[in-house]
């Protein structure tokens, strides 16, 4: 398991530098005529495909059993597959994200019905708690869905996938746990030490090669959160035969 891990999360991590990288060559190409618009865009098409075959593929070897590097092809195929998924979490994303904003831009309205219903007056719990299960929904709930349907798209029919059963699954509580396990440890906390830096440490060289590897340490944290739920997901799905 913990070996698995491990190259699942290094596996990502190689992948989305290299989109990270494909991005960064994208901020810094002058859009001045039409070659360089369409480099521009085909910087942009590259790092989205990278980010999308490095979990894809990732999430394949895991649930076949096989080295992510020996799953790049058959990920491929199931590109079409993942982004219907992502436009269907696009959505449930975006939906609480508006949600949330909607309940707060109306939180006075709550507040002063509360107040005519029963002369209740503390309410902010209630606005924190709708904070709170918005942010259960985007920071957990989505990713675990992720996870789930990647796994699904390497170990189930198409059909399977597009009934949007996944969903469901993506709901069994040892998943959340890890995926809530993971976001909380490996990504919240590093994420409260980033700008944290040793008093007797010097302006000088040391200082940016500190800030370089701390950054890195805090990126693939990241990469071994989301490799673990990308592990728990696919422990749930039984691979058919014959399926790649």
């Amino acid at each position: 398991m913990i070996a698995a891990v491990f190259r699942t999360a290094l596996w990502l991590g190689v992948f989305d530098a290299l989109a990270g990288a494909a991005l960064l060559g994208f901020l810094y190409t002058p859009e001045a005529n039409v070659p360089m618009l369409a480099v521009s865009t085909l910087l942009i098409v590259v790092a989205g495909v990278l980010l999308l075959l490095s979990s894809t593929s990732a999430s394949h070897g895991l649930v076949h059993g096989v080295a992510p590097w020996s799953s790049v092809s058959a990920a491929a195929r199931h590109l079409p597959l993942v982004l219907v998924v992502l436009v269907v979490l696009g959505v449930l994303c975006g939906g609480a994200g508006w949600f949330e904003t909607w309940w707060m831009s109306r939180a006075g309205e709550v507040d002063a019905a509360a107040i005519v219903a029963g002369n209740i007056t503390r309410t902010g719990w209630v606005h924190t708690a709708v904070h709170w299960i918005v942010v259960l929904v985007q920071w957990v709930l989505v990713p675990a869905w992720f996870a789930t349907a990647l796994a699904w798209i390497a170990g189930y029919e198409r059909r399977d996938v597009l009934t949007l059963k996944w969903l469901t699954a993506g709901l069994e509580w040892r998943l959340l746990l890890v995926t809530l396990a993971g976001v909380m440890l490996l990504v919240w906390v590093p994420w409260r030490y980033v700008y944290w830096r040793p008093r007797i440490l010097s302006a000088s060289s040391v200082e940016v090669v500190f800030a370089g590897a701390k950054l890195l340490f805090v990126y693939l944290l990241a990469q071994v959160a989301w490799a673990l739920s990308l592990w728990a997901a696919a422990r749930r799905v039984p691979t058919p035969s014959g399926t790649v």
